[in-house]
């Protein structure tokens, strides 16, 4: 990267704010139905079929769900971009049980907030 010593993310890491998630072990039923649920919910709102939507985003979903069942967190903000993941990922956690456990934060709105 030009001018950059260090990438954002490998700093983020570095101090302990991020980290980078194990596999998903999507024979943990509630990470496999997660998924399925927020790349449904992404496909019926955008009017596609849900084989064209990516997994990136469901995964960010998948990722929250594995550390709920194996007790990691009892909390789980989701960072996206994706307005519609953010939205399946709240939806569908909450219908497993974990509305009060899950926040969407919109990505932009989180940078923007960030620089002003």
């Amino acid at each position: 990267m030009d001018g950059v010593d260090t990438p954002p993310i490998d700093t983020a890491i570095e101090e302990g704010w991020a980290r980078v998630a194990a596999p998903l072990d999507y024979s943990l039923g509630l990470v496999s139905r997660t998924m399925d649920g927020v790349q449904r919910y992404i496909a019926n709102a955008d009017d596609r079929p849900a084989d064209e939507i990516g997994r990136a985003d469901p995964a960010l979903a998948g990722v929250a769900a594995h550390a709920f069942v194996e007790g990691a967190a009892d909390q789980a903000y989701i960072y996206t971009t994706d307005t519609l993941a953010g939205e399946g990922a709240e939806t569908v956690l909450a219908s497993e049980g974990y509305g009060d456990s899950v926040t969407f934060v919109n990505g932009f709105r989180f940078v923007q907030d960030l620089l002003e």
